[in-house]
């Protein structure tokens, strides 16, 4: 990534966003789309391609693109499994909403 995206990816975490009222304006998320980068972000770190993925698993190598490129939402299950592939223990929790990006 380059440093000019790093700073405006810095800076546009510290924009809030305010209604007419200046109360903060809290944004929906995407979690497909937080899943697919926690993947993907932990796959790498730990030096493992797709295929090896598939292999700790037990899910296709052809799924493990499908929900890390978005186009398929994985069950908990699913997810457990992955994250047993990548050493990791799978934890869900509810945590307040942030009211900046």
């Amino acid at each position: 990534m380059s440093d000019l995206q790093l700073y405006i990816d810095k800076v546009l975490k510290e924009v809030q966003l305010v209604n007419k009222e200046n109360e903060p304006i809290i944004m929906d998320y995407d979690i497909g789309a937080e899943i697919c980068e926690i993947i993907i972000k932990t796959r790498t770190l730990l030096g493992m391609t797709q295929k090896q993925l598939a292999e700790k698993s037990g899910i296709s190598q052809a799924n493990i693109s499908r929900i890390e490129n978005g186009s398929y939402c994985p069950s908990i299950q699913t997810l457990k499994r992955i994250a047993d592939g990548l050493g990791k223990r799978l934890i869900i929790d509810f945590v307040d909403r942030e009211e900046v990006l």
